[in-house]
């Protein structure tokens, strides 16, 4: 009995961490004043590209991964997706499928239609050229909640979708910045 009692308050005190730890990890570069509404997580960097390659990279991301997304149907300026995750903690397995809506060189929204396990899951990527048009600062903002009752599941839900966000910010600015270079534009190397 023992046993079970200190297993029970070494995780009550794993959460609580996580709990008060989370703010730090999931605040970003998100400006709170403009969006105080927003539940999710944000962070963004500067990319040395134009903002209509970033775009295109970010489109790009997404066909590299055919065997987890896939297109549903396209029309003019959106695309349904249904995207399938693997390893999600708590759930395992889990498919969602969702609309996103393009502003070419701009902006990318997404938004749930329907989930077996996401109660939510909606985002954007914004793409804002510098004032000199040689760098473009890219925000992905993202809202991932999954359908469960489990304690903490918010603070620990915008842990894990904070990782993906970086993950994902990093191999867009990876691929936009090899594809500037390889266009050998106008826009200098900075490195």
């Amino acid at each position: 009995m023992n046993r079970k009692l200190f297993l029970l308050a070494s995780l009550f005190v794993l959460l609580t961490l996580v709990a008060l730890v989370q703010p730090a990890l999931c605040s970003g570069d998100r400006d709170k004043e403009k969006d105080k509404d927003f539940k999710g997580v944000s962070s963004g960097l500067l990319v040395h590209a134009t903002p209509q390659i970033i775009y295109d990279s970010i489109k790009e991301l997404r066909k590299r991964t055919p065997d987890t997304v896939k297109e549903v149907s396209k029309s003019e300026g959106e695309c349904i997706l249904e995207e399938h995750f693997d390893n999600l903690p708590f759930v395992g397995k889990a498919t969602c499928i969702y609309v996103e809506k393009y502003v070419p060189g701009k902006l990318i929204e997404y938004k749930m239609l329907h989930s077996d396990k996401f109660k939510a899951f909606e985002g954007k990527w914004e793409i804002t050229p510098t004032a000199d048009e040689t760098e473009s600062h890219v925000q992905l903002s993202s809202f991932v909640m999954l359908d469960l009752p489990i304690p903490f599941l918010k603070q620990i839900t915008n842990s894990q979708t904070m990782k993906g966000v970086k993950e994902r910010l990093e191999a867009v600015k990876k691929m936009a910045e090899q594809h500037q270079q390889t266009l050998g534009s106008a826009i200098p190397s900075r490195q």
